[in-house]
């Protein structure tokens, strides 16, 4: 079951990819063809990307070489994965890795300002706290709701009944507390700080940028669902990417997604440690 199940991520993956290649040649075909910028794409919500340039397509286009590489070299059987300390340090580093490439490419080669870019003090502590709770609210029943129907009604009759994943177990059932509060700190903390940097803030953008907004919208969102490599999760992670980025567009600043996305894995690892099963990003 478990090659069966990397076999359909790895399609999910080739595809999204396959329509973001697209989409960015279809769009630099219009875009030459009418021998001008297409300006109406920063007209949508309040994150404006006018100063995305080729740099920024060449470190998407290293990004997401990344997170795919890493799928075919890694493991097929992901739910089978243990949670150790080594593989604690290794995310822990890969996530520095990737931060560095957005943070060099924005500031050093780029010359833009990261806060301003990404709007962090756009938006005060009420108003953040508003954004936050309101957004937790909506994702959190729509998006574990949809986990669970998707695994029982479409998933299990297929694949048969889906096994827990070990780095599930390993959170529930560790008996190392250093190891247990590692495993928190990454999914509630380091994950939606990296995880929101690096997709709605950067890649969301340069997408909002050489498309149009509804493409990028739905193509970002499909990225971050394919990368999380979970199959009964893929569709409510994708609704839950689309939320992000609409919270991010509407309040104008990278800090909600990374407050609903924080509160909402802190849900999920709640969830998970009462004996729920797993859906958090």
């Amino acid at each position: 079951m478990e090659q069966a199940l990397h076999s359909v991520l790895l399609e999910f993956e080739h595809l999204t990819l396959l329509t973001v290649t697209v989409g960015l040649l279809i769009s630099a075909a219009v875009r030459t063809s009418r021998g001008r910028a297409l300006l109406p794409n920063n007209g949508f919500g309040k994150i404006r990307c006018m100063s995305y340039g080729g740099v920024d397509l060449v470190a998407v286009s290293l990004l997401l070489a990344f997170y795919y590489l890493s799928f075919l070299v890694g493991p097929q059987d992901r739910e089978g994965m243990v949670m150790t300390p080594e593989l604690i340090v290794v995310n822990l580093v890969m996530s520095l890795f990737l931060v560095t490439i957005v943070l060099v490419t924005v500031q050093w080669v780029g010359g833009r300002n990261p806060i301003e870019l990404f709007g962090l003090d756009q938006v005060g502590l009420s108003k953040w706290l508003l954004w936050v709770v309101l957004g937790i609210l909506i994702a959190t029943p729509l998006v574990l709701y949809l986990s669970e129907w998707i695994r029982s009604a479409w998933l299990e009759p297929v694949f048969g009944e889906m096994k827990e994943q070990e780095v599930v177990d390993s959170m529930k059932n560790s008996s190392s507390l250093v190891m247990k509060v590692g495993m928190i700190v990454s999914a509630c903390v380091i994950a939606p700080l990296v995880e929101e940097l690096v997709f709605r803030g950067y890649i969301y953008g340069v997408l909002k940028q050489f498309t149009n907004p509804l493409f990028a919208i739905v193509s970002a969102g499909a990225l971050f669902a394919a990368v999380h490599l979970n199959l009964p999760a893929l569709m409510p992670l994708w609704v839950f990417a689309i939320i992000l980025t609409l919270a991010y567009e509407l309040s104008g600043s990278l800090w909600v997604p990374i407050g609903i996305h924080a509160g909402f894995n802190t849900v999920s690892v709640a969830v998970m440690l009462s004996g729920g099963g797993d859906v958090g990003p």
